[in-house]
């Protein structure tokens, strides 16, 4: 609030008698007030002039400097201090002197002031984040067109991918079935699990898949379950025909309903074939160049791989292949030792260096 005036106090006045009986007003004191000090009053009268007045409410001497203004002083004088009685608007300043510019309004939501004060989102658009975007389907189960443009829940493009209710997902325009095994026909299509054509290929519960025509079929052949439902299990479901019947890494399948290695073709590991077929044929739980018997056998089509002592080498360092499958090709794999003859990225012709590149 303003302080004091600095003007000089109401003078006293001292009335002497003269010797011709006639009275002589003298003026005497004087007080000068300073600007550090609020000093209280009664009346205009007690602040000594000078634009300043008794300020009603406070009883301080104040001078008006003009409307109220959000700076902490009296500035119209009327015992309180920024009481502009203005409320607040989205103008980027502090109307009502709360000490907050634009409280009230919040720039990131509201669709009238998106961003900052005045930006006005169009009709399809909502304020999101402090930007305009355009509106999406709220809810796309609700049956209800929330963004009003006139196509509802999972019609709406807006809700492709998005839950239209338990077990629902929308997608390419309709409702469609997640869930395969709970009995329940989660989008109303009056089709219900494997039944439902969205089902298909997808899980009908542990060791059981949703085939063609709407039928189960059966996945584990060695759980003694009937997964399936059908009253047969494993190697007696006909499902399970040509299936694993044993856990990795044996390789028995099912076979005219019982387990047998390979189908009943068993045979030993051995030959360029059947030492690089990734296949257990003998199902003594390794194959191919983890097998003694497929020492010194190729392990591959090409002929650039040999199995030596149970493992994969590379032999051929010349044709820019990782012929053992190591992840190293030629000059890299420590199986081409240096000085081996390997060819070069650009076609020439060059040997193993000792950095393992094809100098």
């Amino acid at each position: 609030m303003p302080r004091g005036p600095r003007a000089l106090s109401s003078p006293r006045w001292l009335l002497l008698a003269s010797a011709a009986g006639a009275l002589l007003v003298l003026a005497t004191c004087k007080v000068n007030l300073g600007d550090d000090k609020v000093y209280s009053c009664a009346t205009d009268a007690d602040c000594a002039g000078g634009g300043f007045v008794c300020a009603p409410a406070g009883g301080y001497c104040c001078k008006p400097s003009g409307d109220e203004v959000c700076d902490g002083i009296d500035n119209d004088c009327d015992g309180r201090v920024d009481n502009r009685n203005v409320s607040e608007t989205c103008n980027g300043e502090d109307d009502d002197c709360d000490g907050t510019v634009d409280n009230g309004f919040d720039l990131q939501s509201d669709s009238k002031n998106c961003g900052t004060c005045g930006h006005v989102c169009k009709a399809a658009e909502l304020c999101a984040g402090g930007a305009c975007e355009l509106q999406k389907e709220a809810d796309c189960s609700d049956g209800l067109d929330n963004d009003s443009n006139g196509k509802t829940d999972c019609l709406d493009p807006a809700c492709d991918a998005r839950s239209c209710g338990l077990s629902c997902v929308c997608g390419s325009l309709g409702k469609h079935e997640v869930a395969c095994a709970n009995g329940a026909d989660d989008d109303g299509d009056m089709a219900t699990d494997c039944a439902d054509d969205d089902c298909l290929g997808k899980s009908c519960g542990a060791g059981c898949q949703c085939a063609a025509g709407g039928v189960k079929r059966e996945t584990s052949c060695f759980d003694a379950l009937d997964n399936d439902g059908d009253g047969k299990l494993d190697c007696g479901d006909t499902d399970c025909d040509g299936g694993a019947c044993t856990q990795a890494p044996l390789f028995w399948t099912c076979s005219t309903g019982g387990c047998k290695c390979n189908g009943g073709a068993q045979v030993a590991e051995a030959g360029p074939v059947r030492c690089s077929d990734d296949v257990d044929n003998d199902c003594n739980g390794v194959k191919d160049c983890a097998e003694t018997s497929c020492d010194m056998q190729p392990c591959n089509a090409d002929g650039g791989c040999l199995c030596t002592s149970k493992k994969k080498k590379e032999t051929a360092c010349d044709n820019l292949l990782d012929d053992d499958g190591d992840g190293a090709a030629d000059c890299a794999d420590t199986d081409c030792p240096a000085s081996t003859p390997c060819l070069k990225p650009d076609g020439g012709t060059g040997a193993c260096s000792a950095t393992k590149t094809c100098g």
